[in-house]
């Protein structure tokens, strides 16, 4: 039984991902009935409005062009599927240390309460990581969060496409579980499902009611195990085979309330996020020499820049020095922006940085241990016990209302 009661499973679970992987090449057909699949084969995968007219999975494509000829087929390109399935894992491994790429469309990862607590909260990070994959993407992911994997799974179903779904004590566990046929639960396979349904096991709230003797006395222990896993005990790990130190990116977005056309307020709000992205870099010993911004308005408008530092470092007096010109020329007279995001690009481990001639590396390092310890502090103490100039300059503005004109809509 895995022993982390303190972590949470999040299971990303990509909608109609074919299909929304091609209207990433093929924007003119959004809206419309498409179908991924050959001239002599069968539909893999269907868009929402070709499901609503009835074409299903497996249908052999001829009878389809036949039976409902409004349908748009396409052909398959798994090249550009494992393209993006490659993008939502490093976006994922982006927030969180562990990450199981369990297929092409669908990941877990392990949601520890650090994570949670820098976030601001679960469903902000939640957020945040599905605005990203689609921002950057083009493609929309359903998200469950609980206490384990069989949850998570289950959680991320209920609300598709493009939902969220927190369990995050056992209540919320036991309506979700009301709310799932037997045979929609993951683990069970078609040939136990009759079985239990003569038992008078319906629903996964049923199963997990089910005196647990019987569930292994009639079935293989891996039925037996997945009932205690949909109880709340977790037993299946995150099978993450990356070493979280090898990842290649960093990135830290939030979105504020109330949103701001204030230059300020917003540079404050991007201060935290470099705060975040480095404090996460610093806690892994990685470092970067390159990072990119962006502001998004309330029309969900993107503005980006990037800036190349001089050197390797995770100061992100450094990091904010290098983009704020650039940063204010980004910004828009009058443009209220409601989410900043910053990504720390081309890490490095610390032992791996090279020194250069003139100690201008070593220099940055020494410093570094400088902000090492302020973490520790903050650890302890709470986040807010340490703010940077930066980041002071728009909250306390924000909090007193002290802008006519300037703020929320």
């Amino acid at each position: 039984m895995n022993d982390k009661s303190q972590n949470f499973f999040l299971h990303a679970d990509g909608d109609s991902f074919f299909v929304a992987c091609e209207l990433v090449e093929h924007p003119e057909y959004k809206g419309l009935p498409v179908v991924v699949g050959e001239d002599r084969g069968i539909a893999v995968a269907m868009s929402h409005e070709a499901k609503k007219l009835g074409v299903t999975r497996g249908m052999p494509v001829f009878r389809i062009k036949k039976d409902f000829p409004q349908v748009i087929i396409l052909s398959h390109h798994f090249d550009l599927y494992q393209r993006i399935s490659k993008g939502v894992y490093e976006i994922l491994l982006s927030y969180l240390e562990e990450v199981e790429q369990y297929s092409v469309d669908e990941c877990f990862a392990v949601v520890k309460l650090s994570d949670i607590k820098l976030a601001g909260s679960a469903e902000k990070l939640l957020g945040d990581i599905k605005d990203d994959i689609q921002n950057k993407l083009g493609v929309t992911f359903s998200m469950g969060l609980a206490r384990t994997k069989a949850l998570a799974k289950t959680a991320s179903k209920l609300e598709k496409p493009n939902g969220m779904v927190l369990l995050m004590n056992q209540i919320d566990e036991e309506n979700a579980l009301r709310a799932t046929q037997i045979d929609d639960i993951w683990g069970i396979g078609r040939q136990s499902v009759p079985r239990l349904r003569n038992m008078g096991i319906k629903t996964g709230y049923d199963f997990i009611m089910y005196s647990s003797d019987q569930i292994e006395k009639h079935f293989n222990e891996p039925l037996f195990v997945l009932q205690k896993e949909l109880s709340g005990e977790s037993f299946y790990n995150v099978d993450s085979d990356s070493d979280p130190r090898d990842q290649k990116s960093i990135q830290s977005t939030a979105t504020f309330k109330p949103s701001s056309s204030d230059p300020q307020i917003i540079f404050a709000e991007m201060s935290e996020n470099v705060e975040r992205a480095c404090e996460r870099a610093r806690k892994l010993e990685l470092m970067t020499n390159h990072v990119s911004f962006f502001v998004k308005n309330i029309k969900f408008i993107h503005h980006s820049g990037d800036a190349h530092l001089p050197l390797y470092t995770t100061d992100p007096s450094i990091i904010l020095d290098a983009i704020e010109l650039i940063f204010y020329k980004t910004l828009v007279a009058d443009e209220k922006i409601r989410s900043t995001g910053i990504t720390l690009h081309n890490l490095r481990r610390d032992e791996d940085v090279p020194q250069d001639l003139f100690g201008i590396q070593k220099k940055a390092d020494t410093k570094n241990v400088v902000e090492i310890v302020a973490d520790q502090i903050k650890r302890k103490f709470g986040h807010n016990i340490l703010k940077r100039a930066s980041s002071l300059r728009g909250t306390s503005r924000q909090r007193s209302n002290s802008f006519p004109g300037k703020g929320g809509v």
